[in-house]
C-alpha cells in the first residue's frame, strides 16, 4: 500500500511541472507513465530511501515515457499535412492553395507553393509556404523540396516537420 501512495504522490508531483501547452491527451499519457514508472520503480528499491530515489527515477522515467509516447500517437496531423504539401508540390499551378483538415484534432491548414526553380545539380524544386491553425494558434512557415527521379518530393527544409 505504501508504494502505490509513493507512485501516486510522486505522479502528482511531477505533473504539476507539466507545460501547460500540453494537450489533455498529453497530460494523461503523461500521467499515466509517471504512475506507473513510480510504481516499478518503488518495487526495485531495497529499503525507504532506495525505494523513494527509484520511484523518483521510475516517475521521471514514465511520465517522459507516456507524454512522448502520446505525441508519437498523435501524428495523425503531420500526415494530413504531408499528403496536402505532397499533394501541393505535385502540382505546377503556383500560388494555389490547398487545404486540409484532421477532423480527430480538428487542426486545420493550407499549403501554397511560391516558385518552382532548377537547383545548379538539375534538381527540380518549389519553395511554398504554409499556415497551420491549432487549437489555441495559428502558426505559418515556409519550405522548399526537390523532386527525385521516382516522382515523390522530398522535403529539403521545412518549418512544420
Amino acid at each position: 500500500m505504501k508504494s502505490k501512495v509513493v507512485a501516486i504522490v510522486l505522479a502528482i508531483s511531477v505533473g504539476g511541472c507539466a507545460n501547460a501547452e500540453m494537450s489533455r491527451e498529453e497530460m494523461l499519457g503523461a500521467a499515466a507513465g509517471a504512475a506507473a514508472g513510480g510504481f516499478l520503480g518503488f518495487q526495485l528499491g531495497g529499503g525507504l530511501l532506495m525505494n523513494s530515489l527509484y520511484a523518483t527515477a521510475g516517475t521521471v522515467a514514465g511520465g517522459a515515457g507516456g507524454y512522448y509516447a502520446t505525441r508519437a500517437l498523435m501524428g495523425s496531423d503531420l500526415a494530413a499535412y504531408e499528403r496536402t504539401a505532397q499533394k501541393g508540390l505535385a502540382q505546377n499551378t503556383e500560388g494555389q492553395i490547398h487545404d486540409w483538415q484532421n477532423p480527430e484534432t480538428g487542426n486545420s491548414g493550407i499549403f501554397r507553393t511560391i516558385r518552382s526553380f532548377q537547383m545548379a545539380d538539375g534538381r527540380y524544386c518549389r519553395q511554398y509556404r504554409t499556415t497551420v491553425s491549432f487549437d489555441k494558434d495559428v502558426q505559418s512557415g515556409v519550405g522548399m523540396a526537390c523532386r527525385q527521379d521516382g516522382g515523390q518530393w522530398q522535403v529539403v527544409s521545412d518549418d512544420f516537420s
